[in-house]
């Protein structure tokens, strides 16, 4: 089922043609969640990306060695998640459930660097609209310390 109008929205992937959104979309697949399931578990092995078109999902990490989790980002339309896989290959650091029915676009690291390798200006583009994300990120991660540290 294609979806290039739902692509479009996706921070990782604004920016980029039509073109070179079918490219990325034709190596990819939709899924959809319902509220409650698991779309991964922390320890899993990473590979894939995940793009939200719609819906929402936490992203939660266990405490110490107890049963506990507690959220650390909840994910909205046009988000992307799971988006470490593209720089290491190492165990899920998060658990991302479904809080409400979550339709996503995967894509496995693998597939989405062989489509840069072809087109390296897609890459280029959504490596950039990828370090933004996550340079906001670290800007909310640094200001909720700062301000726990200032209590």
């Amino acid at each position: 089922m294609s979806n290039k109008k739902g692509l479009k929205e996706i921070s990782l992937l604004q920016g980029l043609t039509d073109k070179q959104l079918a490219d990325i979309e034709a190596v990819g697949e939709y899924r959809m969640y319902q509220e409650g399931e698991h779309l991964f578990n922390e320890g899993d092995e990473g590979t894939h990306v995940y793009c939200l078109v719609s819906g929402k999902v936490e992203l939660v990490v266990a405490v110490g060695d107890t049963s506990e989790q507690v959220p650390v980002h909840v994910a909205s339309d046009g988000s992307v998640f799971g988006e470490f896989i593209l720089f290491e290959e190492r165990p899920r650091s998060a658990t991302a459930r479904a809080v409400k029915s979550a339709y996503v676009f995967a894509i496995t690291g693998e597939s989405l660097k062989a489509v840069f390798a072809v087109d390296p200006q897609a890459g280029h583009l959504v490596m950039t609209n990828l370090c933004s994300t996550l340079v906001g990120r670290m800007r909310k991660t640094t200001a909720s310390l700062k301000a726990s540290l200032m209590w």
